[in-house]
């Protein structure tokens, strides 16, 4: 998709008068505890092999399925659900404010988890 936007957009037909496409990576169901176990790419690997700048990282969340089955968009559930706070984070990036990526490293693990499971 990514060489298809730059090659087959009005842009790239117009040619150099006018700016290239801008493209960025919205990195979506991102599992940082999965990509620590090398089960999935991390998020320097995508960056490496797309050669795109990162504008949003969402986390995998169970709330963007139920969600998307009641035509509900996942921001209307607010800041405080990690799913619609990442999507609102991406937004405000696009827009030109500077905001830290969240959800890109592992939550701590308490010491009663580590025993317990």
């Amino acid at each position: 998709m990514i060489g298809f936007v730059s090659s087959r957009s009005r842009r790239a037909e117009i040619g150099d008068s006018c700016q290239p496409v801008s493209q960025t990576l919205l990195i979506t169901r991102y599992d940082v505890d999965r990509a620590e176990k090398q089960e999935s790419l991390a998020i320097e690997d995508m960056k490496d092999l797309l050669g795109l700048n990162v504008i949003g990282v969402v986390p995998e969340s169970k709330d963007v399925l139920t969600c998307t089955n009641l035509g509900t968009p996942i921001i209307s559930l607010g800041e405080d659900n990690p799913a619609a706070g990442a999507y609102m984070d991406m937004v405000d990036r696009f827009l030109g404010e500077e905001k830290e990526l969240r959800f890109v490293t592992p939550e701590p693990v308490s010491f009663f988890k580590k025993i317990f499971g």
